[in-house]
């Protein structure tokens, strides 16, 4: 009888420690499953960030406008209108040019001018010179440039009180939102022997 009753609390307590066992390894998976959710998610987030900081990376990369030819309007004696034919850069999205920012400096004052229908002292204006598919509306929030357009940007030096005499210098620095900008530098010939100017 002793034995019997030894052999059967034997049994009990292998019992009691399978259930033990079982439970430790159900609560192992469930730390596992949770873990893996959490690897899972972060990953997830991480892809986005970097799908997103490449997208951003890329479009300041390769947004951006290249000068074509550059020319000016002599009045007087001094260059009164500077005039800038721009296409976009190889790979560059469109552009709109009522973000556009451009930067001029006669070497004794810069000034910052944006997109506007008429040219001022703080506004240049920009006319469509050739329009690709798509076409662009050109209304006043839609000046946009796309791959194979060509657009004339006007500044009027006379309001920018930025007029050039002979032999003097000046650089424009066009700004887009995203991208790189593009530096543009000149010096006003010696003579003035035509009311046109070729500068680039």
């Amino acid at each position: 009888m002793q034995k019997l009753a030894w052999k059967k609390r034997k049994e009990d307590e292998a019992g009691e420690m399978g259930v033990g066992t079982l439970l430790i390894f159900i609560a192992m998976i469930l730390v596992a499953a949770v873990a893996a959710g959490v690897l899972v998610q972060t990953a997830y987030k991480l892809q986005s960030q970097a799908e997103l900081t490449g997208d951003q990376a890329l479009q300041e990369v390769a947004t951006g406008v290249k000068i074509v030819t550059a020319w000016g309007v002599a009045s007087g004696g001094v260059l009164t209108e500077l005039h800038i034919k721009i296409a976009l850069q190889a790979g560059s999205p469109q552009v709109n040019l009522v973000n556009m920012t451009i930067e001029t400096n006669d070497g004794a004052s810069e000034v910052s001018l944006s997109y506007a229908a008429a040219a001022s002292a703080t506004e240049f204006t920009a006319t469509s010179i050739r329009d690709t598919y798509p076409y662009n509306t050109w209304s006043a929030t839609e000046v946009g440039i796309t791959p194979g357009d060509l657009v004339e940007i006007t500044i009027d030096l006379t309001s920018t009180s930025q007029e050039l005499v002979t032999q003097q210098g000046m650089s424009a620095l066009l700004i887009p939102k995203h991208g790189v900008p593009t530096y543009f530098a000149f010096v006003a010939p010696s003579v003035f022997a035509t009311d046109i100017i070729t500068l680039k």
